[in-house]
């Protein structure tokens, strides 16, 4: 591009032409222009620096009008690949997604059962090199890699600073280096729940949505928010941290260090906890539902009082940040039949107009934090790609 047009209107140029090819692909260099608002010259000069840098490619001409044709351009969206990886305290999910963020193959495995954090990466550096395996990616196509993880986490610098307690030794870990390290690309790493929430925004229930919680009910217990267009983190990433509310004076007697008091109440690995120690019997959050749905009296109790917990949190939220959606979403709530009404009935008493909303459950369950750490690893080395033009992800 010409030197004289200053670098910040070249790049914004730049990164308007390449959207525009993405969106529209394909299109003819006027076509383009007409589009974008840029003269024929700029467009021409972006276009060859594209093509350079094979991001798109030429094929065919423009058919029909008696002037001259004009060869079209696309957006190649399989000139790089990525993998992301949602690690989940029983599951892990793998998928390859392209530059439109899409998901092209996935893959799950238990979560290893190991006991320290050397263990658990050699395991999992195994398993995404088998995934890159059997997929055919060449380690020229390979152009990123990110990572949703439970706990607080420092997006960026890539680093677990606290973990979940369901991964062994899972804190203080420069994850995205040691990752990068073994596979020479860049790595992305960010919670699990704000990861999912912006796959919520890009191919879920959040789309044109400018404010908005997700609250997952797994293994753990965890949110993220959204507030008028920005992904909210905090002061040291530690912000949707729900699993550590309490909600009497009772409980501040005690210690919920290692799992915090709504989490105990209000998450898989938390019921089958307080289901064990009123019953002696060690069960499944999965398996506790079943029972509850056969009318077992201590099942439907734990599934209530889940019910009642979740609502007095949602309650919280609604009347901090006042979403416009608030989305469901988790192991638990495959179990969701049993609890949603409840949450849904307490929600309608205590809220009023400006702030009554409807409890929702993802459809895109597993694959939210895959769509989300897909757009958040591309946006690192591909920023000139935009996903979500009206959102502030980082």
């Amino acid at each position: 591009m010409s030197p004289n047009v200053p670098n910040t209107l070249r790049l914004m140029n730049k990164s308007l032409v390449l959207n525009v090819i993405r969106e529209h692909t394909p299109l003819s260099r006027a076509q383009i222009a007409k589009i974008s608002g840029i003269t024929k010259a700029t467009i021409s000069e972006i276009v060859t620096e594209l093509l350079d840098e094979k991001i798109i490619y030429e094929s065919g001409m423009t058919e029909g009008g008696l002037g001259r044709k004009g060869v079209m351009v696309n957006f190649d969206a399989n000139h790089g690949v990525g993998v992301g990886i949602d690690l989940g305290g029983t599951k892990i999910s793998l998928s390859l997604f392209n530059l439109n963020a899409e998901l092209l193959a996935t893959a799950q495995t238990e979560t290893y059962k190991v006991a320290t954090r050397a263990e658990f990466l050699q395991h999992f550096n195994h398993a995404i090199r088998q995934f890159l395996n059997k997929h055919a990616v060449s380690a020229d196509k390979l152009k990123v890699i990110g990572i949703a993880t439970p706990g607080i986490v420092d997006y960026h610098h890539g680093i677990v600073l606290e973990g979940s307690p369901n991964l062994p030794e899972w804190e203080n870990i420069p994850l995205a280096d040691e990752v990068s390290a073994v596979f020479k690309v860049p790595v992305v790493l960010e919670n699990d729940i704000r990861s999912a929430l912006i796959g919520e925004m890009w191919r879920g229930k959040c789309q044109r949505v400018h404010s908005a919680a997700l609250i997952g009910v797994g293994t753990g217990l965890g949110a993220a928010l959204l507030m008028d267009g920005k992904i909210i983190r905090g002061a040291n990433n530690a912000a949707g941290e729900i699993g550590y509310m309490m909600f009497s004076r009772e409980h501040l007697s005690h210690n919920w260090r290692n799992k915090g008091c709504f989490e105990v109440h209000a998450s898989g690995s938390g019921i089958s906890q307080r289901y064990q120690e009123l019953s002696g019997q060690d069960l499944s959050a999965e398996e506790i539902s079943k029972l509850a749905q056969q009318g077992d009296p201590l099942a439907e109790s734990l599934f209530r009082e889940l019910a009642d917990y979740l609502a007095i949190g949602i309650l919280n939220i609604v009347a901090i940040a006042n979403p416009e959606k608030i989305i469901l979403t988790g192991g638990v709530t495959q179990s969701a039949p049993q609890f949603l009404p409840y949450i849904q009935a307490h929600i309608n008493q205590h809220t009023f107009s400006q702030t009554l909303i409807q409890i929702e459950q993802s459809e895109l369950g597993t694959q939210a934090p895959l769509y989300g750490i897909a757009v958040l690893a591309l946006n690192q080395v591909y920023p000139s790609i935009q996903f979500m033009s009206d959102a502030q992800l980082s």
